[in-house]
């Protein structure tokens, strides 16, 4: 299956470097199963990976649980002993034990491997819905249909505390990675968040029109998902208790939903007999898998985020390759559409979606990234491919070439920088060093040094002659997403999902300092850039809106509004007159920097 890459406006995606990632549609038989779980004899209700990811477990309506290997499928152990359906299932964070939630009122604990009932923990009134280990490995939260939430100390089995804020049964519960707070969803339409220590009621999140039946933290317990029959998926600021946004796409009962481990996706199960993946920093989907199971109840994401695994009503368990599910039936040809005339012409050739594309200085050479682990360069007059440039191990998202136009620098989501020369596309060096996916490159204007930025945290400075690590600059709470050199090469811009940007100083030798920081977004930020004369720096992030701040005061200056989604990149005209910025709305906004107006639209890029 090949992808298309158009070359539109080309003087503009020279300058942007625009990296669309398209939300995806694809029917079950092309959807890439890695293993299917057989042994169930009727629907699924529940499933976990064990903590080191070696095994899954399921819970059924056939009164049992079961273990399998994660890596083949293969049937390990069946625990039984409950009296009616399994409700829920969660490992304990050692992986050791297995706790279930049944429709019997009754929670148990087992010795998974010797196939052994260790506890039951008894005070429910009506069936099990939720179920929730805590961090500490010291206690369980089950809730139930009788409208409340007990806390068990898995030592003694005894209650610690009975929470009976809820009108209405608890559906869905979640411990915060610290193990501090422990949130709620009910079919009474709302979420409570807890005290773990006390048992007090700390807040109530009220916006759902209907029962909630998935809840989540992110990795930085900073986010919440929640997952609602009135068919929305939300996320939640924690620290101020506002909903921050819907996720576009959910069009049923939304039945279960999940943040990946690494943070970087959410995926959802509906009531459609669809799951949905969304990009967790931005809300833009991803991926949408229709009609691939019958009613996927519960999902788990594996460690290492790499893998899926969905319980479904089809009595039968599933474990997806996330990589796949990203990349399998991406094909969305526009090579038919011509809406305007503009499209100069269509790069046939990455066998998944594009993530990113710079031209070369003098405008003969495009270098494409994409998911499919490779980069691609490209002559402009012959529409040709000049080389495929293999070695990394993952999904590349951002590239650079420098500023004479030799050399190329790639960072992936397999943690590394390569370096290659341009346009034979030969490996020069890999980089290694963040600890985490790596979503910003950019080289120094005197091509000196590469600047990386990761979802570590951490921006690194590398000498890309030597193939050495420079500096590390720290400072960020969030993920980097955008980094961006002053014109005159003095400064280094960093942008984060923490909504801030920071610039620091490179005249000298390392340690570099930090300069200051712009707080700009309440969301996060996706990119950043430098207006010619360096006085300017804009920022795009999590609205309609693109921000120009003094890059000598850190002010806020007018913000430039178009569209009607997110902005994802930017990039100033050279004579700084105008900016141009890719829109989740499909379109390209070009302002007039010194009016604010918006003078215009780009149209031709397909989300279909």
């Amino acid at each position: 299956m090949m992808h298309l890459l158009s070359l539109r406006f080309q003087r503009i995606a020279a300058t942007i470097g625009l990296a669309i990632a398209l939300p995806l549609l694809f029917p079950p038989s092309i959807v890439a199963q890695d293993l299917t779980l057989r042994g169930h004899e009727l629907a699924l209700a529940s499933v976990a990976y064990s903590p080191d990811g070696k095994y899954v477990a399921t819970g059924s309506y056939d009164r049992t649980a079961r273990i399998w290997d994660a890596a083949t499928g293969t049937q390990v152990a069946v625990l039984r002993g409950h009296g009616g359906p399994v409700e829920e299932v969660a490992f304990s964070p050692d992986g050791k034990l297995l706790a279930t939630g049944s429709y019997d009122y009754a929670v148990k604990l087992w010795d998974w491997a010797a196939g052994k009932e260790i506890a039951t923990f008894v005070g429910h009134t009506n069936m099990i819905r939720s179920l929730a280990y805590a961090p500490d490995g010291k206690t369980i939260a089950s809730g139930s249909h009788d409208n409340t939430i007990f806390l068990w100390d898995v030592a003694t089995g005894r209650a610690r505390a009975h929470l009976t804020a809820h009108s209405g049964a608890v559906r869905s519960l979640a411990f915060s990675h610290d193990g501090k707070t422990l949130v709620s969803g009910s079919n009474d339409y709302t979420v409570k968040l807890w005290d773990v220590a006390s048992g007090r009621e700390l807040a109530t999140l009220a916006g759902h029109e209907h029962g909630i039946l998935g809840i989540a933290f992110s990795p930085d317990d900073k986010t919440l998902v929640t997952g609602s029959l009135d068919t929305t998926a939300r996320l939640w600021d924690v620290a101020t208790r506002k909903e921050k946004m819907k996720l576009a796409g959910t069009n049923s009962e939304v039945l279960c939903v999940t943040f990946s481990p690494d943070g970087r996706y959410i995926a959802a199960g509906s009531v459609d007999d669809s799951v949905k993946l969304w990009d967790a920093a931005t809300g833009q989907q991803l991926a949408s898998l229709e009609n691939v199971a019958d009613r996927v109840r519960n999902l788990a994401f594996s460690p290492d985020s790499k893998k899926l695994a969905a319980a479904a009503m089809d009595h039968l368990g599933r474990i997806w390759n996330v990589f796949d599910l990203l990349r399998t039936g991406i094909e969305r040809s526009s090579s038919d559409q011509r809406p305007n005339g503009d499209e100069r012409a269509s790069l046939v050739g990455h066998q998944s979606y594009v993530t990113s594309v710079a031209f070369s200085p003098e405008d003969k050479i495009l270098a494409s990234a994409s998911h499919d682990k490779t980069a691609k360069l490209w002559d402009i007059a012959s529409r040709e491919e000049i080389a495929t440039l293999r070695g990394h191990t993952d999904a590349i998202v951002t590239l650079a070439i420098s500023p004479d136009g030799k050399r190329l620098a790639t960072g992936s989501d397999d943690r590394t920088v390569r370096l290659w020369s341009v346009p034979s596309g030969r490996e020069l060096f890999m980089l290694a060093g963040h600890t985490n996916s790596i979503n910003a490159v950019a080289y120094a204007p005197d091509g000196k040094t590469v600047a990386s930025g990761a979802y570590d945290k951490v921006v690194k400075l590398w000498d890309p002659v030597a193939g050495k690590e420079l500096a590390t600059l720290q400072g960020h709470t969030g993920g980097i997403r955008a980094v961006a050199y002053s014109p005159d090469g003095r400064m280094l811009a960093s942008g984060s999902v923490d909504g801030t940007i920071k610039l620091w100083d490179l005249r000298g030798s390392p340690p570099f300092r930090e300069l200051r920081t712009i707080d700009v977004h309440t969301g996060p930020l996706l990119s950043l850039a430098f207006s010619p004369d360096g006085k300017v720096i804009a920022s795009a992030g999590d609205s309609n809106e693109v921000q120009l701040s003094e890059v000598a005061t850190g002010k806020k200056l007018e913000p430039l509004r178009g569209g009607t989604g997110w902005m994802r990149s930017c990039a100033f005209s050279p004579d700084g007159k105008m900016l141009a910025c890719g829109g989740l709305d499909d379109l390209v906004h070009v302002f007039d920097v010194a009016t604010h107006k918006e003078i215009a639209k780009l149209t031709g890029h397909q989300r279909r």
